[in-house]
């Protein structure tokens, strides 16, 4: 099959990027199956495993096109030629009046639920380029978009505070809680002011492997409707279980020895205590089981044929 997939942004990407990657994956496991792949992305974007035309509108992306594709999917600049098979995935959750029209497909159940459509297709991730740590301190992580209210950093800080727990923190510096005002309200800045707080910016490679493989636990107390939660499953396959709010996806991503959830703070009392007790060995099988890159390609080339085959996606 000839896949032509379409990405309104550039890759490969370098420190956060989110649905970057999970194109990148997606493409070197098709291709894996001897699938051919064009991709369709932003100037300066390369693959190793496939031809790569470059976009920076739909106009563009129409010319690009190849005339011989079986199938578009895009993640972005949907709908450049609405007369071709396509499947469009949605990796974020859409803008209040927007709509979707077409099959498309989401990153949860949940996901799906809040748009009114059911298909959905979970992230998956090359196993294998995620490992174990040799040991594990005591601190905690959190890894997100640190300026992002509803990820939950005030929230962090103040369960750190509470329950005298040292906190690693990536996804940006500690000045740019001063860019929101939000952040300003709650103090943030001066709240983390403090040796139990450590700020470690935008991190990749070697040193995001380590901080999600020696934490004693990644703390994502989410205050939105997470499509999925990328960062969570990078900690578990480092064998690092998840403290996480039902919000969003995290009800189905973490489960079992993956994690707990919680609500209140007698509840994460007791999240916190549990999660001591799952081997890392353990949580990294449960998410190895659940979210590798194979299965999404299996559930991508699913959706492919059914559309080839005239089907409308529910």
């Amino acid at each position: 099959m000839h896949i032509a997939v379409v990405l309104d942004q550039k890759v490969p990407c370098v420190g956060y990027g989110g649905t970057e990657r999970q194109v990148d994956w997606l493409i070197t496991e098709l291709v894996r199956r001897r699938h051919r792949v064009t991709l369709i992305a932003r100037p300066g974007s390369a693959h190793a495993c496939c031809d790569v035309r470059h976009a920076t509108s739909l106009t563009d992306v129409a010319r690009a096109l190849p005339a011989d594709a079986d199938v578009v999917h895009s993640h972005g600049w949907h709908d450049a030629d609405p007369s071709r098979p396509s499947v469009k995935t949605f990796h974020g959750n859409l803008k209040e009046g927007e709509v979707i029209t077409g099959n498309c497909s989401f990153v949860s159940a949940r996901h799906a639920e809040i748009h009114g459509r059911r298909t959905f297709v979970y992230n998956g991730f090359p196993v294998d380029s995620y490992r174990l740590a040799a040991r594990k301190t005591p601190s905690l992580l959190f890894l997100a978009g640190i300026a992002r209210p509803g990820k939950g950093l005030h929230d962090a800080v103040r369960l750190a505070r509470k329950f005298d727990f040292r906190l690693d923190i990536a996804g940006g510096s500690r000045w740019k809680l001063l860019g929101r005002s939000r952040a300003r309200r709650e103090l943030l800045f001066l709240r983390t002011l403090s040796s139990r707080f450590t700020f470690h910016g935008i991190v990749d490679g070697e040193e995001k492997l380590s901080l999600l493989g020696q934490a004693r636990a990644f703390l994502n107390p989410v205050r939105w409707e997470e499509p999925f939660g990328m960062a969570p499953v990078e900690a578990m396959l480092c064998g690092t279980p998840v403290l996480a709010t039902p919000r969003g996806a995290m009800p189905e991503v973490v489960q079992g020895d993956g994690g707990r959830l919680f609500e209140s703070d007698a509840e994460f009392a007791a999240a916190l205590g549990a999660v001591g007790e799952i081997p890392p060995a353990r949580c990294r099988d449960y998410a190895a089981d659940r979210f590798p890159i194979a299965r999404t390609a299996e559930r991508y080339l699913e959706l492919y044929r059914r559309v080839l085959d005239g089907e409308t996606l529910p």
